[in-house]
């Protein structure tokens, strides 16, 4: 449920950020349509990073989703930093797929605890009280643990080579 105007471009934004996101990971790598894409995936990130921020209605303050989306930040900033500048000049691809790579699986993780608050977070309270709330981080880590391994297990495999 989206409660007012910062919630909605934030899932507007990270919608986004998910469907261009899949489109570089499946697509070749390189060119100006890897560009352009690539483009409009960081400013939907930023974007979502941003406003995700602004939203405390969880918890009413800081939480374990603000401390991811820092990472998130992180990953996102040093993963265009590898392409903008092509530093170091012999390795600049490889460290900008992983950066950008690990960038797209913190989303998606990030997608699998929001929906784990907005579905078995009311699940949870329902059958086991309002002090229930452990098993639901519980439930959270354990899912967003998933989709992180398998997507470490993606990069792995479809990294390019490293740099000599």
């Amino acid at each position: 449920m989206i409660h007012d105007l910062t919630g909605l471009i934030h899932t507007v934004a990270a919608l986004l950020a998910m469907a261009t996101g899949s489109v570089i990971f499946l697509r070749p790598k390189g060119g100006a349509r890897h560009r352009q894409i690539g483009y409009v995936y960081t400013a939907a990130m930023v974007i979502m990073l941003i406003t995700a921020f602004i939203i405390y209605r969880l918890t009413g303050g800081f939480n374990a989703l603000h401390f991811a989306a820092i990472l998130s930040s992180i990953t996102l900033i040093i993963g265009l930093k590898f392409a903008l500048f092509r530093t170091p000049t012999a390795g600049w691809y490889f460290y900008h797929f992983l950066w950008m790579s690990w960038s797209y699986v913190g989303l998606l993780a990030a997608f699998v605890a929001e929906l784990s608050t907005r579905v078995a977070m009311p699940l949870v309270v329902e059958k086991f009280g309002p002090e229930s709330r452990a098993v639901f981080w519980g439930i959270v880590s354990v899912a967003s643990a998933a989709v992180i391994f398998a997507g470490g297990r993606l990069i792995h495999r479809h990294r390019p080579p490293p740099p000599a």
